[in-house]
């Protein structure tokens, strides 16, 4: 991972040196802001004045405006034109900076000071919004504008050697008035913690097929942890162990078995709380790191295999908020991580369907669709969760627990939704409302999240109805074209890993809370360049961050 630019906060203009930066980037609301007769807005007035004369469309859209008063002569405004209608949120402040320090990159800046207005007082009446954690998510957008991604670093490092820009920004002064100093610093260390996760997690996603096979996720993962205090690393590489502890993952990914370079692997994940009495949860997270989706022997057609090197963001993202929270030092939570990597490939040896296999749990599944491969590569992880968990209650543990897992898994959740995530959780995690905790804190770091709804028919749909098969693993369709296609998925996991014996029903002594969290609509950003792939998101670092973190 690379290195952050320097933040420094300032809590009033008039702190800022001009020598210290080379553009302003000012983000406001209001036409009018730029009129007040203050400081520093008389200046930028005086700038603006000539283009305002002259096009009654300046002050909607971004725009650079030579300021001899400021720092390099550049002014950049960037305007947010409202964040009090019905589905205004912070995202319209994260778009605002970004665009407005990419514009300051465009002109040459490398050193700028953001300086963000107050919000109106109004926001907080706005319903399906939340602005508590704004300042922070301005800093995720201007780290994110200074983001070069792995790939090319590496391919300007090998051109240009010492020239290569692998940081598009030096520093950054930070600048938001009627805040105290101890705020800002506050937000910068969670700000930056959740950057330092979340480049993990980009630096891997956009690794195409060659560049991030399974052991090559390894290798990034164990380089980044390596430096984060608390976080401990551990990889699984032998065949036969996978066979015997993960069968599922092992049964995906056999047609991969050909070649050394992509065989599959898992990855486990521990942080410990710097302060175990402070620890008010463990969350076991179980990542999908599907490196390529061919589809396996039901393979993809029709152009659908396009972008399939981001199947393994799952992963990627449950790989960052691990770094995040060792970043941090977060002392509420204890993780466990089990990430799952494999490429599903096409071959004589590949899973078909037909076949019934058995689940760690020993629940004999029947394959019907090997493109469905997110679940079965997911489940023996969780069943180890669920094993772990028991355990430590037979020991005496008290701190609760609960087991999530996330992917790129289906392709229904995007028709439904759009380009945001989607939960769906067991009774445990609906009368918990774990669920909803990352509803609320996806809307604080603009990263909305859908809750959906498990019901009967997603369990009636895996049931299996012979006495050959204990759970059929899908339909023979794509989720597309599947009634609640993103929602009996939840329903399979939890069958084939065991867990169906720790619902309401068991009673709370041997209930386990799950939620699965679907991410294939929000790990990418939804806007393709031309013939390109989307721009990867990050998505669920910051969510997790604010639902967990305390």
């Amino acid at each position: 991972m690379t290195t952050l630019p320097e933040i420094r906060t300032h809590s009033s203009y008039s702190q800022l040196a001009v020598g210290s930066h080379d553009a302003v980037v000012a983000v406001y609301t209001g036409a009018d802001i730029l009129t007040q007769q203050q400081t520093p807005y008389t200046d930028w007035e005086a700038a603006a004045a000539p283009f305002r004369q002259i096009d009654k469309e300046f002050g909607k859209s971004v725009v650079l405006v030579p300021a001899p008063s400021v720092g390099g002569g550049r002014l950049v405004l960037s305007p947010i034109d409202s964040v009090e209608d019905d589905t205004d949120d912070v995202r319209k402040v994260f778009d605002a900076v970004k665009s407005g320090v990419a514009r300051a990159i465009e002109a040459g800046a490398r050193r700028p000071a953001v300086y963000l207005a107050p919000l109106p007082a109004s926001v907080n009446a706005v319903p399906d919004a939340d602005y508590s954690r704004w300042i922070e998510v301005a800093l995720l957008a201007a780290l994110e504008a200074s983001y070069v991604t792995l790939v090319v670093r590496e391919h300007r490092t090998a051109t240009l050697g010492a020239d290569a820009v692998v940081e598009n920004l030096h520093s950054i002064d930070l600048v938001v008035e009627s805040h105290s100093d101890e705020e800002l610093r506050s937000a910068v260390k969670r700000a930056t913690a959740i950057e330092g996760g979340r480049r993990l997690a980009l630096d891997m996603g956009y690794g195409d097929p060659e560049r991030m096979t399974p052991y090559k996720c390894a290798e990034t993962i164990q380089a980044a942890a390596a430096s984060v205090p608390g976080l401990e690393f551990e990889v699984i590489k032998d065949l036969d162990m996978i066979k015997q502890d993960y069968p599922l993952l092992y049964h995906s990914a056999r047609a991969s078995f050909a070649e050394k370079r992509t065989w599959p692997c898992v990855v486990k994940l521990e942080y410990r709380s710097p302060v175990p009495a402070q620890v008010k949860e463990h969350l076991f997270l179980v990542g999908k790191g599907v490196t390529y989706d061919t589809g396996g022997i039901s393979l993809k057609i029709g152009g659908s295999m396009r972008g399939m090197s981001r199947d393994k963001l799952g992963a990627c993202g449950v790989a960052g908020f691990a770094v995040a929270t060792g970043l941090m030092q977060e002392t509420a939570v204890d993780l466990s991580c089990v990430l799952a990597f494999e490429r599903n490939s096409i071959g004589p040896n590949s899973l078909l369907p037909d076949e019934i296999v058995y689940s760690r749990a020993g629940v004999r599944v029947l394959i019907n669709d090997t493109d469905a491969e997110g679940r079965l590569v997911m489940t023996d992880p969780v069943a180890e969760c669920r094993e772990r968990i028991l355990a430590a209650r037979v020991a005496g543990s008290k701190i609760p627990a609960a087991i999530y897992t996330v992917a790129t898994l289906t392709g229904h959740v995007i028709r439904a939704y759009g380009w945001y995530g989607a939960t769906v959780a067991n009774g445990p995690a609906r009368r918990g409302k774990y669920d909803q905790r990352l509803a609320v804190s996806g809307l604080a770091y603009g990263d909305p999240f859908e809750n959906s709804i498990m019901r009967r028919e997603d369990h009636a749909f895996v049931r299996g109805r012979t006495d050959r098969e204990d759970v059929y693993q899908s339909n023979s369709l794509p989720s597309t074209l599947t009634d609640r296609g993103h929602q009996y998925p939840a329903a399979f996991i939890i069958k084939a890993s065991g867990l169906d014996k720790h619902s309401v029903g068991a009673g709370a002594s041997a209930a386990i809370p799950f939620v699965h969290v679907d991410i294939a609509g929000s790990a990418e950003d939804g806007s393709e360049p031309g013939l390109g792939l989307c721009g990867i998101t990050g998505s669920p670092v910051a969510t997790f961050a604010g639902a967990f973190w305390s």
